[in-house]
């Protein structure tokens, strides 16, 4: 079966570990701060603090934002994984959920018009893609997160030029899980170019040295031997995504003529996941699998449907949309598997 996901560690990440190990520092440290200092640069933020997981990263986000206004309403995309939704509901805001268009990117006309009931918003770049609202003026804070998209450029002809994603909002999240695209193992990351947001997380993220007039402390420190995996693969993250790249041309190509559709992508993504559309998604999936590919649902169950809400964009989403597998080291018979796959299934 080929993998939907496949993160590959080679020596580099071995050496990155032992060099950690031998240095007798294993918590949070100085390889956690080269990494902070790293992707704050990368990016073009002034400020970054490592935490143990995106999840808790978006939940630190919202409790720092929490600390300094009102926050009881969130605006969440309805198609998105559901770490965005236990963010939300860790925090004890309501969630409110964005629906989608058939390029499962937000209806702009539909988060419009809730904007103004909006507390804060979190807008995701979904499975790679580029959410273009984060361009937008909003009338309140905006939580952008790129977990799925880090690396991705806005306006970019190419993936050299155009503001990286993760420069937009108000204050940004990433996530180090080790299927991520700048991913090592674990852990994930807030980021700013507003000090206090940061230095909030920074002290919300160490419950033994949190004050306790904090809205919320605990133990979500990332270890420099998760940073120094999350460094090397943020070393190679370039060299992936042309790989994928690669990969979802020849997908392109090879989809040319059949009535299943690939979801729309900008060049200057970062291809994170190919996702197409067709009739029946589960059968689909089911016949691929057959075929020996592991192809899946982009999520496994619209946000809006968790809460009771209804959207319309999300609930097709979820009926006929396959994500397949891009990986950075598909051999040529995997790629001839995925050829003769798509022909008979698709």
């Amino acid at each position: 079966m080929i993998p939907h996901s496949r993160p590959v560690f080679g020596t580099a990440f071995a050496d990155a570990v032992q060099q950690v190990v031998k240095s007798g520092q294993l918590a949070t440290g100085k390889v956690c701060a080269a990494l902070e200092a790293e992707v704050a640069g990368l990016i073009g933020v002034r400020y970054a603090v490592t935490v143990d997981s995106g999840t808790s990263a978006l939940m630190l986000a919202l409790y720092a934002l929490k600390a300094k206004r009102k926050v009881r309403r969130v605006g969440i995309p309805a198609y998105a994984c559901r770490a965005v939704l236990h963010a939300v509901r860790a925090v004890d805001a309501e969630p409110v959920c964005m629906d989608c268009n058939d390029d499962l990117r937000l209806d702009a006309e539909k988060a419009r018009d809730m904007a103004e009931s909006l507390d804060a918003v979190i807008l995701v770049h979904p499975f790679g893609m580029i959410e273009s609202m984060v361009k937008e003026s909003w009338c309140c804070p905006v939580i952008e997160d790129i977990a799925q998209s880090a690396g991705g450029r806005m306006d970019g002809q190419t993936g050299e030029d155009g503001r990286m994603v993760g420069n937009f909002g108000d204050v940004s999240i990433a996530s180090f899980y080790a299927t991520k695209p700048w991913g090592g193992a674990c852990g994930g990351m807030v980021m700013s170019s507003d000090a206090d947001m940061c230095e909030r997380v920074r002290h919300m993220r160490c419950a033994d040295t949190a004050g306790i007039t904090l809205p919320y402390a605990g133990n979500h420190q990332l270890s420099d031997i998760h940073a120094a995996l999350a460094r090397v693969r943020l070393s190679q993250s370039n060299q992936e995504r042309e790989y994928r790249m690669r990969q979802a041309v020849a997908y392109d190509e090879w989809f040319m003529g059949i009535k299943s559709y690939p979801v729309k992508r900008e060049v200057s993504c970062n291809h994170y996941r190919y996702i197409v559309r067709v009739d029946d998604a589960s059968g689909v999936i089911e016949a691929l699998h057959s075929h020996g590919v592991g192809a899946a649902r982009p999520v496994e169950e619209p946000l809006s449907r968790l809460v009771g809400q209804r959207c319309q964009g999300a609930e097709a989403a979820w009926q006929q949309c396959v994500s397949l597998p891009l990986l950075t080291d598909m051999s040529e018979d995997e790629l001839d598997c995925m050829r003769k796959a798509i022909a008979a299934c698709m």
